[in-house]
């Protein structure tokens, strides 16, 4: 959402539309930034200068924003402050493309940057000090740093990664575990009562509250926070941090704003609070449940994506009975990357999938078919199962790639554009050998035709579109997807023989079993015990009903 601005540079900011109110708000932010390190609040100058850039950033003036960071670069020479502005002109690289994440960062820009946010948390001066932590995080946190063709620089090494904030004595603060607030979970008799909150997406919980909804040894609620407009942020849940470690209250931390009473007594009412996803809902939750819900089990599950995102950092996992992930690598990578209480029950349960639907009758043509569902992204590499289908016509021209699912969004960032418009080149050469099927609701019928089904994902947590195929009967073949292949990698979720690392041992796997039917039908029956809600259903009763289970 743009930034508003008030003030002097307010009036400046309004009239930012044209090019005279441009060039009126640069000078204006310079002529501030001199004076600024004139009077020897060279921080605070940069500060502000890092702010107006983002504000013209945000109405799409990058240019502008790049110059105006030049120049005031220029003014603070070799200060400590440049950092400052090093940091925001990363992002803003970063942003549009203009650099590689790789490179955009100077050498000591964020251990500079730091430093600053320690010396201003160390003086009192918290409003600079979280100015500074979230410019730190933005940049360190940046989708172009997880979510490129690279590894996620978290995912490669977590402790490297992660140095420069734990080497920060204000961003101890502001993740340090909180004074202890929980009671034991009360003991009552009835139903349990169940909440489920999440932020906008319910993609994989949905089917979870329906089925514990029509349950007769549960209530239900749920609190959808961006329906209620709730909406935290990471710039709002680090204020909050911060006003928490100098002692404030949830009132003066601001975690009280728009906390109506009725979603205070959902807090209250619940026995289990179950927060689905690692994103801005679970440190919300982290924050309120200790007071306002504080009978109540907190369990918050994370899947792939918020691993490489700041969220989990900020959560008060001493507040956290259960943390619930969907894949041994995730739990892993969450194990290195977070300091976790000894006390915290870490454990691993699959998602809910009703894998039987998808047992259906194959279709002739899929004997000599590969599938891909949900490919339509560099994460999920498409590029590298067009790698394996170019080996296997070399030997039998009559191999086809179904790719289920619509095609590549018209929002994508450069690299991503990028890639898209080679695969997309590729796919047109390939003419009648590859079908793509757009946008459908009826994914099992479409693996009727599939005999192989293909993860070629760079990073996944458990890649339910894969699973899906596997339960339709088709031959599992899993790259060792790069960027959790540290961690346990598929080889921890599947049969180890499903996991391949290149296209040419992937078409070897193919031609070896794609006709072995018996094998084909294992694998099925395998995923089906493992991986279907029949089956999976009693290890969420265990976490969200306890000892209801057993009745």
């Amino acid at each position: 959402m743009p930034r508003t601005a008030t003030g002097i540079n307010g009036i400046a900011s309004r009239a930012a539309a044209t090019s005279p109110g441009r060039t009126a708000l640069a000078a204006l932010t310079l002529a501030r930034l001199r004076l600024a390190i004139h009077r020897g609040g060279a921080i605070g100058g940069a500060i502000e200068t890092a702010r107006r850039a983002r504000f013209l950033a945000d109405r799409g003036e990058h240019t502008h924003a790049h110059r105006l960071l030049g120049r005031a670069r220029g003014l603070l020479g070799g200060r400590r402050a440049a950092a400052v502005v090093a940091v925001e002109e990363a992002i803003l690289a970063m942003n549009t493309g203009a650099q590689t994440a790789a490179g955009a960062l100077p050498p000591n820009a964020l251990t500079d940057l730091l430093a600053q946010a320690d010396a201003a948390w160390e003086a009192g001066a918290d409003a600079a000090a979280e100015e500074l932590l979230d410019m730190a995080t933005r940049a360190m946190f940046h989708p172009s740093l997880h979510f490129s063709a690279a590894p996620s620089a978290l995912a490669a090494d977590p402790a490297v990664f992660l140095s420069p904030l734990r080497a920060s004595s204000a961003w101890a603060a502001a993740t340090a575990p909180l004074p202890a607030r929980r009671r034991t979970p009360r003991g009552r008799g009835g139903p349990r009562r169940l909440l489920f909150i999440s932020l906008r997406n319910w993609n994989f919980v949905g089917g979870i509250v329906e089925d514990y909804r029509a349950d007769v040894r549960c209530e239900v609620r749920t609190l959808d926070l961006l329906d209620l407009s709730l909406r935290p942020s990471r710039r709002s849940l680090l204020h909050a941090r911060l006003r928490l470690a100098r002692g404030a209250d949830l009132a003066g931390a601001g975690l009280l704003t728009g906390i109506s009473d009725d979603i205070a007594a959902a807090l209250a009412w619940a026995d289990t609070i179950f927060v689905e996803w690692g994103s801005a809902a679970a440190v919300w939750a982290s924050l309120l449940a200790p007071v306002l819900a504080p009978q109540a089990r907190l369990l918050i599950r994370i899947h792939s994506y918020e691993a490489s995102t700041v969220m989990p950092q900020l959560v008060d996992w001493a507040a956290v009975d259960q943390l619930v992930t969907v894949a041994p690598a995730i739990r892993e990578i969450l194990r290195a990357s977070l300091h976790l209480p000894e006390t915290l029950e870490v454990i691993t349960v699959p998602n809910r999938a009703q894998l039987q639907r998808f047992a259906l009758p194959k279709e002739p043509s899929a004997a000599r078919t590969l599938a891909l569902v949900g490919w339509a992204a560099l994460r999920k590499d498409p590029a590298w199962a067009l790698d394996t289908l170019d080996l296997l016509r070399q030997t039998d021209p009559a191999w086809h790639l179904l790719l289920i699912g619509p095609g590549f969004s018209s929002h994508l960032s450069p690299e991503e554009r990028i890639y898209a418009d080679t695969v997309t080149a590729r796919l047109a050469a390939l003419g009648d050998a590859v079908t793509i099927t757009g946008r459908t609701e009826v994914v099992e019928q479409y693996l009727r035709r599939a005999g192989v089904i293909i993860s070629a994902s760079r990073r996944e947590g458990t890649h339910e579109g894969f699973i899906e195929g596997v339960a339709s009967g088709a031959l599992p073949v899993c790259r060792n997807w790069p960027d959790v292949a540290r961690w346990g990698g598929p080889a921890a979720l599947f049969p180890e023989d499903w996991v391949v690392n290149t296209p040419q041992e992937a078409a070897a796997r193919i031609l070896a079993l794609a006709d072995d039917a018996d094998y084909r039908r294992r694998q099925q029956e395998h995923i089906l015990r493992t991986n279907d809600w029949s089956h999976v259903r009693v290890h969420y009763d265990a976490l969200l009903l306890g000892a209801a289970a057993a009745g």
